[in-house]
């Protein structure tokens, strides 16, 4: 007798003969009406049934499906993709309820889908087995509750073999959520990537050894503590911890993100990071690299042997418990203390004048450094010279030994102000030390990145700086006189300020010259792969606006302006239907992924009136630190609101007095209209802050 499953089996062929025994190529609909398949299990059955000749879309329409099962599928070639993703580009139009499992598959992509779990679920659900080539893009997987999985389970459950080739998956703009459990690995030959998502939960797996997994710019919640062996490398992070007693352990290579928890560090390489909260490295093996991180709170290391910080700002106390460090080109806003060990290399930092550098049975050799405080107690050496001594009292310095050798430039100004008088103390970086971020004058940098010469020689700091194709770039000389200099190729430089901030389109060469001796110095800039990032400028005249691209590594754009109306121009021109606050938001894409940036336009017309000249008159433009108002008596009082490029209003405040001083303190250098509201008209005036 026939089971009833072989009815459906037939009656399926049956609708469906154009697919029988043909190979899968193309787009194909998933859902709603006359589709070529009704759900995604039939799709991905006929998908392994009859195996592919080129690439494959299945586009599901919305509404809510069954989880399915993608095994190895037939004749695909190193070339050819399979995707399953949402008709409409609306992830949340498509909800997966029930497991999801990729078992053996690759270059299988899954895209813009909602993947929920089922209530009390114990088993995973995406479930990826030796996947390679695979992608999951911009996807929401939630499981609110997240605590009913079992052992070796969770929401995300990665299965990697133990031998054989490295596989690689990548989940790309995803939001993974699940309070316990979220993702699990196992196995060791495989390459785990995160970029851009947002990740809440715990991350956990069984191997220590061969398996990378590496996050780029994601944001990341952890609700445990220990990420030591789970993550490879960390880049351009938002990270922070939710119910956690103690600091997050966690290893792999820091770089560029922000942390909001205390730490606990097994990194041998941590550099370019914003610490906010206590940070100590501890038990590494190898000698750690600590470069050009800002930490706000306190630092401490243990056991971490012949370590190198450079380029660092501390503003918290720090505690180094271990012997031949090497501390050089740091800023130190608070005190030092070495409790033990021996080796050490103190040279060319600058500490606050309130600080103390405290040595307790620690020698070192300390030269070259801007120092407040001193104290050392045993041993007895002489290694002390060079040092410029800014607190101004001699009962500050204690130290057995033979007297060292101090300058007393003190500094420019009596606060924070790290800037020392003596230009000889503070040396130059080299292709041996190009992490220096200071010049001879010990100058700290403006802007970050940020590139300087010293006024007496004139030299760039370094050679060559690598920056993401995204990123500006301030070229700062510290000189106050800039007559007689030029920087070249001139369409970099359009401003001729001193300090440039430029934004290179690829690679270059740099130049600093002089109108009598010719090239003084010069840079290469060299550029590299990264996300694209979304910016842009606009002008108001009226109802129209002209939109300016400034993204930076984008090829292709979209403009949503907030009025219904889209654009793919790079600079837009658009003429909106009436005054009011639009909304609007570019979006920008390169290869490696993609960028958004919202805006407001607010579009104001000028009422009709009586012409302006002679009635009000605003001075000066451009305004530096004040802007001044005079307006006739009849006209008073004046309703007055500042706002900025993008719409927002600064500041409103009711003139009553014929001349007005309005500071403005509190606002950043760019173009702003003061709009004015008097006697049933409005005047609008559009003035230039420069600081």
């Amino acid at each position: 007798m026939w089971k009833p499953q072989y009815h459906l089996l037939l009656l399926y062929l049956f609708l469906c003969p154009v697919l029988l025994n043909a190979q899968l190529e193309g787009d194909y609909t998933v859902g709603g009406g006359n589709p070529d398949f009704a759900d995604i299990g039939h799709a991905v059955s006929t998908l392994q049934y009859q195996g592919i000749t080129g690439p494959v879309r299945f586009l599901v329409r919305p509404g809510n499906y069954s989880g399915f099962t993608v095994f190895t599928y037939m004749n695909a070639t190193d070339q050819d993709t399979v995707t399953i993703q949402a008709e409409n580009e609306i992830a949340s139009s498509v909800i997966i309820e029930g497991r999801i499992t990729l078992n053996g598959t690759t270059r299988l992509k899954l895209h813009k889908l909602t993947l929920t779990d089922q209530d009390n679920s114990t088993y995973a659900k995406l479930s990826l087995i030796n996947t390679n080539h695979c992608l999951i893009s911009h996807c929401e997987i939630t499981n609110p509750s997240g605590v009913n999985y079992g052992t070796d389970e969770a929401m995300v459950k990665i299965s990697a073999p133990w031998e054989g080739a490295l596989l690689k998956l990548t989940f790309s703009h995803c939001l993974i959520h699940s309070p316990e459990k979220t993702i699990h690995h196992s196995g060791r030959k495989s390459n785990l990537y995160f970029n851009n998502c947002s990740i809440y939960g715990q991350l956990s797996t069984l191997t220590i050894s061969y398996i990378k997994i590496i996050l780029n710019q994601c944001n990341l919640t952890f609700t445990q503590d220990n990420l030591l062996d789970v993550i490879t490398a960390m880049n351009d992070c938002v990270v922070s911890t939710v119910n956690v007693p103690y600091a997050l352990l966690i290893d792999g290579q820091l770089t560029g993100n922000t942390f909001n928890c205390n730490i606990d560090c097994d990194s041998w390489l941590i550099h370019n990071n914003t610490f906010n909260e206590n940070f100590v490295s501890s038990q590494v093996t190898i000698p750690v690299r600590i470069f050009g991180n800002t930490f706000e709170k306190e630092f401490q290391t243990i056991f971490t042997h012949s370590a190198h910080l450079a380029g660092n700002s501390f503003f918290g106390p720090c505690r180094i418990n271990a012997d031949n460090y090497r501390i050089w080109n740091n800023f130190f806003y608070s005190s030092v203390l070495f409790t033990h060990g021996g080796g050490h290399w103190i040279a060319h930092n600058n500490f606050h004048r309130n600080s103390t550098l405290d040595l307790l049975y620690a020698d070192a050799t300390i030269y070259n450094n801007n120092l407040g405080k001193l104290y050392m107690l045993y041993p007895s050496y002489d290694q002390l010279y060079n040092n410029n001594f800014v607190c101004g009292n001699p009962d500050s310095v204690s130290f057995p030994g033979k007297n060292p050798s101090f300058y007393d430039p003190a500094y420019t100004n009596e606060s924070n102000d790290l800037h020392a008088t003596n230009p000889a103390l503070i040396r130059k970086a080299s292709r041996l030390f190009p992490l220096y971020s200071i010049d001879i004058d010990s100058t700290a940098r403006r802007d970050i990145p940020s590139i300087g010469a010293n006024e007496i020689c004139l030299n760039l700091i370094t050679d060559t700086v690598r920056i993401k194709c995204a990123d500006s770039l301030c070229l700062d000389l510290c000189m106050e006189d800039f007559g007689g200099y030029y920087w070249t190729p001139s369409d970099l430089f359009p401003s001729g300020d001193s300090r440039p901030v430029v934004y290179p389109a690829g690679d270059v060469m740099v130049y600093l010259n002089h109108t009598d001796t010719g090239i003084v110095d010069s840079l290469y800039i060299a550029m590299t792969d990264s996300l694209p990032s979304a910016r842009l400028t606009f002008a108001v005249n009226q109802f129209e606006v002209q939109f300016t691209n400034r993204s930076g590594c984008a090829s292709q754009f979209l403009w949503e302006f907030g009025d219904g109306i889209t654009s793919a121009d790079e600079n837009p021109f658009h003429i909106y239907p009436h005054s009011g606050l639009f909304h609007g938001s570019l979006t920008a894409w390169n290869e490696v992924g993609s960028d958004n940036r919202d805006f407001t336009v607010n579009i104001v017309i000028q009422s009709a009136g009586e012409p302006l000249p002679g009635k009000i008159r605003l001075y000066p433009n451009p305004a530096k630190d004040h802007l001044y108002i005079d307006a006739e008596e009849n006209l008073l009082p004046i309703n007055l609101e500042i706002i900025n490029s993008y719409g927002a209003v600064f500041r409103s405040e009711i003139l009553t007095l014929k001349e007005t001083c309005l500071s403005l303190s509190g606002l950043i250098a760019g173009v702003y209209v003061a709009r004015m509201s008097s006697a049933g008209n409005q005047y609008n005036y559009r003035f230039l802050i420069i600081k």
